[in-house]
């Protein structure tokens, strides 16, 4: 413009003073080269030539009223209106510093902008910035990535870790080992929302590449992932490495669809098909994955609901599949749904699911404990003792009876409890069992089978617990000591099951007789115990021959016998309990 300018005025004055000169006047345009073949198609535009044309070296070029136009020598012409991108081109050392223009001057009037061999020169809001070098090459090859990296914000300067960078309106490139690396569109978005280069994802370690219709770009501290479907969402760090393991955008978890969040105790990320966890001082992620699981999961509030965070990933069991949380587990089981269940009553379940059958609802509490009811029965869970319900209620007219074979058929100590005031009676007999003698089809003693909850006991709030064990105990010849320590743990298990009831401890049946002296040895060392963790004890060595009591065998009682000891027992019993 100022050139331009410049030949007006002389032109004016001269013409005043009548000295117009032949030099000045309108100059010939050839029809034949590529300028002029160009100037002839824009001529209204570019107004009369101010010189001829001139080339050199290859460059050819005229001057005209509102511009120029160049062509190089393969022959290709392209003009430079005589605008600001113009001014700029020409204060820049036009043609020596930036080239030939390599394509016509684009954009709009207010924001145009041009391309030269070795630069750009855009011009907005009164001002020009150039774009040149690596920068220029790198724009130039991702000019049409949906959209482009647009209008340069500024010129190219380093940052305070002293990288070389061009901010864009749709983008940013970083020079990294002398070599444009560039952020665009939505990827370059998402990267600004992570903070930039100075955020968790840190500077771009490569171009974005396509990966069938979607594209992807890896940074330092993670990477960022674009569909038409999701938009641009970053894994950072975090999630990554586990993002990956799980096979990445092409495994089952897809794309992204959200930044990672925190959570109260941890993290999360929401995938196409599902979502990644991470808890708070713990290396390991957790998965939930798209179906019934997750679904329920959702409506019962995610990792903010009552379950928490996932503390395992989807387990396949045959016929069903579950889930670990950290308040308690969805079961899944086809055809039935997911119900959720407390840990505890599911980790019984786990160990012999055939036992209980699949869950009819979800877990329940009231103040009696965790209910779970299931297939083959409802069980519940109190002060850490899983319960079975039984179809009649246990209540303070119920004796529960833990005993040997000693209480078979119409036994003297069902007998004796009834006689004692207890209208009904809940018995847990197995034969050859003891505190430590193993229950056959268990493999453990009495007190370890109630323990691991292999033995459940009836649910309510019993009048009395009675125990007859022991006689199998002695005939193992099991120490004495470790079937005492025995007795006071199975004591234990029962109070925290029945804090209200009474409980008995009888001793071992016997005969008075020396073959028996195993026998009432270990009648005195149970009831010992009972009384030193103070519960009542009855002693019933020697009765046998005391009460004249028919014999089966040489442990066992006839029914007769049976019938004869029980009004005997029942007296003791009420004695012991003050009935």
């Amino acid at each position: 413009m100022r050139r331009v300018l410049g030949t007006a005025v002389v032109v004016a004055v001269l013409a005043g003073a009548g000295l117009l000169l032949a030099w000045q006047l309108p100059r010939p345009i050839s029809t034949t080269s590529p300028v002029g073949a160009l100037w002839h198609r824009h001529g209204d535009e570019l107004g009369a030539a101010w010189n001829r044309e001139t080339c050199t070296k290859g460059v050819c070029s005229q001057d005209y009223r509102r511009g120029s136009i160049y062509a190089g020598p393969a022959g290709f012409a392209q003009i430079v209106h005589d605008d600001a991108v113009g001014e700029a081109f020409h204060d820049l050392g036009g043609v020596e510093a930036l080239g030939l223009p390599i394509a016509a001057e684009s954009g709009s009037r207010d924001r145009p902008w041009q391309a030269f061999q070795r630069g750009g020169v855009f011009a907005a809001d009164g001002a020009t910035t150039l774009v040149r070098g690596p920068f220029w090459s790198s724009w130039l090859r991702y000019a049409h990535e949906r959209g482009g990296l647009g209008f340069p914000k500024g010129p190219a300067h380093s940052d305070r870790r002293g990288t070389r960078v061009q901010d864009f309106i749709n983008g940013t490139i970083y020079l990294r080992s002398g070599v444009p690396v560039p952020t665009i569109s939505d990827i370059a978005a998402a990267h600004r929302r992570a903070g930039g280069a100075f955020g968790t994802l840190g500077y771009p370690k490569s171009t974005q590449r396509a990966v069938g219709d979607r594209l992807v770009q890896e940074f330092d501290g993670g990477e960022v992932w674009w569909s038409s479907g999701t938009g641009a969402v970053s894994v950072q760090a975090a999630f990554l490495a586990a993002y990956r393991d799980r096979g990445g955008a092409g495994g089952w978890l897809g794309l992204p669809t959200a930044e990672a969040s925190r959570l109260e105790g941890g993290a999360m990320q929401s995938f196409q098909g599902g979502a990644l966890y991470r808890t708070d001082g713990e290396d390991a992620i957790r998965a939930t994955t798209a179906g019934d699981i997750q679904n329920r999961y959702e409506e019962l509030g995610g990792p903010e609901g009552e379950l928490g965070l996932p503390t395992g990933d989807k387990v396949d069991v045959p016929g069903g599949r579950y889930q670990s949380f950290a308040g308690g587990v969805l079961l899944w089981h086809e055809g039935a749904g997911v119900f959720r269940l407390d840990a505890d009553s599911f980790a019984i379940w786990s160990a012999d699911p055939a036992r209980f059958g699949w869950p009819a609802k979800d877990s329940w509490a009231d103040d009696r404990g965790t209910h779970q009811a299931w297939e083959k029965g409802q069980t519940v869970l109190r002060s850490g003792r899983l319960l079975t319900v039984p179809s009649t209620p246990v209540d303070a007219s119920t004796a529960v009876l833990l005993c040997d074979s000693q209480c078979s058929g119409n036994s003297w100590i069902e007998q004796g409890a009834r006689g004692a005031g207890f209208a009904n009676v809940v018995k847990f007999g197995f034969g050859g069992s003891g505190y430590l003698a193993p229950i056959s089809g268990i493999g453990a003693g009495f007190t370890e089978s109630v323990s691991s909850n292999r033995v459940l006991l009836p649910e309510g709030d019993p009048g009395a617990v009675i125990i007859t064990l022991g006689g199998n105990d002695a005939a193992q010849r099991r120490p004495v000591a470790e079937v005492t320590a025995a007795e006071e743990q199975l004591i234990g298990l029962l109070r925290q099951a029945y804090p209200n009831a009474a409980i008995v401890v009888n001793g071992v049946m016997s005969r008075s007789d020396a073959a028996h002296a195993a026998r009432r040895a270990m009648d005195a060392a149970v009831t010992e115990q009972a009384r030193r963790a103070g519960v009542y004890a009855v002693s019933v060595a020697g009765w046998v021959s005391d009460y004249s009591a028919p014999q089966a065998d040489t442990v066992h009682l006839t029914p007769a016998g049976h019938d004869k000891i029980a009004p005997h027992y029942a007296e003791a019993l009420r004695a012991a309990l003050g009935r």
